[in-house]
């Protein structure tokens, strides 16, 4: 039977998580560390003993040693949540964002199954937990939306992308009334020649106001490539010579006219990605702790390295709880020329916060629940780690506070909690 390699899209994360209040978040956080611990304790991730040799040949590289202790510890306080509880009632909170004022704005997706299929709503709430608008609202018109696919605030503006009508709303942080929706045919960079029919999956509002915009692209048919463009507010194409970089694939097999599949990837060369508010890009090696940066203008500026690799790779963990065998995995290797990994990714996730914070997922293994987040500062020293379940994702750091979202277990309704981030020297 014909094996299959098609791109896992990164979708939006399902959350199953406890229904708590803040304070019992935090009672049971102790415990759920504890838990975490055994666990990671046991992954046998792996320091180093020799610099691989094409490492020690990255320009502008700085090292530090496998084995570095962390400089501070880090609690998370939950202080306030965000749709637990009143009007509206959240189903499924999509995404989430905090401007300038500290005002959480969530993304919330409804299934009506009396009109259409679902409904999403941009919602904006008070920095105490109160109600306080929605952000446009469903439909056609200036300001509205279908898929408000990507939500982002930038110097008093909240930018909204709708990708149903492939245009981009900007709205007013202070009211949210809107203040300019581009026309669809303007605002389309799709219809530039060498992005033409590719998968816009993600923008970055820069601090300059130009807007980084990425892209899916196929290569033969098996392989995809994430593309950077830069492009003004207004829909025109900069001129910028655009990031590329390998996009991770996903193993799926054919059997009775249906596909099965499941979200690991194999590939050696996928790169993770991140953009700052300054338009700095982060890019990160899933099977090597190395982090590279790009300036604002793509040039190539330094690199971050850590000895460490994930545990041995092992295939009976990857096909647990598939329809794969391990014949089907092998051939579908073969098919793109690649062979079993060595160990597994030890870079799982990679943002950067608002001082410029590289947050590092770390999995356990990879058949893990759990990540052990690496927060490096800008140069790359190691702050702090803390480990957190995957269920409990990371939506944004701000202002010295931590957002993530929570599912109430009884209701199935999700929320967000916003969780103050002390330091506190290690030792």
């Amino acid at each position: 039977m014909r094996i299959l390699l098609t791109l896992l899209l990164s979708g939006f994360l399902l959350v199953q998580c406890n229904n708590s209040t803040p304070e019992i978040a935090e009672q049971k956080d102790e415990s759920e560390q504890s838990k975490i611990s055994e666990h990671v304790e046991r992954a046998n991730i792996q320091v180093l003993d020799e610099i691989p040799e094409h490492i020690l040949e990255v320009e502008n590289l700085t090292i530090f040693p496998g084995n570095s202790e962390p400089r501070y510890s880090i609690e998370l306080i939950p202080v306030q949540t965000y749709g637990k509880t009143g009007e509206p009632y959240l189903t499924r909170v999509e995404a989430c964002t905090v401007d300038d004022n500290g005002r959480v704005i969530l993304t919330d997706l409804r299934i009506n199954y009396e009109s259409m299929p679902f409904v999403f709503n941009v919602h904006v709430y008070n920095a105490d937990g109160t109600y306080r608008t929605l952000l446009g609202g469903p439909g056609r018109g200036p300001g509205e939306y279908g898929f408000p696919y990507f939500t982002q605030v930038n110097d008093g503006k909240v930018y909204l992308y709708d990708y149903t009508g492939k245009r981009l709303n900007v709205y007013s942080a202070n009211d949210y009334s809107i203040i300019r929706t581009s026309l669809e045919e303007s605002w389309d960079i799709r219809q530039e020649n060498d992005v033409r029919g590719l998968f816009l999956v993600g923008l970055k509002v820069r601090n300059d106001g130009d807007i980084s915009v990425r892209f899916y692209e196929h290569i033969e048919n098996t392989r995809m490539k994430n593309k950077y463009l830069l492009m003004d507010q207004y829909g025109k194409r900069l001129d910028y010579e655009p990031y590329v970089f390998l996009e991770k694939l996903q193993i799926a097999t054919a059997r009775n006219s249906q596909i099965q599949s499941i979200p690991r990837s194999f590939t050696v060369d996928y790169t993770l990605t991140t953009i700052s508010d300054e338009g700095e890009l982060i890019t990160a090696d899933s099977q090597e702790f190395l982090i590279q940066k790009y300036n604002s203008e793509g040039i190539y500026q330094s690199s971050i390295y850590y000895p460490i690799a994930g545990p041995s790779f092992n295939l009976s963990k990857y096909i647990e709880g598939s329809n794969l065998s391990r014949v089907e995995v092998i051939n579908a290797l073969d098919e793109v020329g690649k062979k079993l990994p060595e160990t597994s990714p030890i870079i799982d996730e990679l943002m950067v916060d608002d001082e410029d914070r590289i947050w590092v997922a770390v999995p356990a293994d990879i058949n893990s629940d759990t990540y052990e987040w690496w927060i490096l500062s800008g140069t790359g020293e190691l702050l702090a780690k803390k480990l957190l379940p995957k269920s409990k994702p990371i939506h944004e750091v701000k202002n010295g506070y931590m957002y993530s979202r929570m599912t109430n277990e009884e209701t199935g309704s999700q929320y967000v909690v916003k969780y103050r981030m002390e330091f506190s020297e290690a030792g």
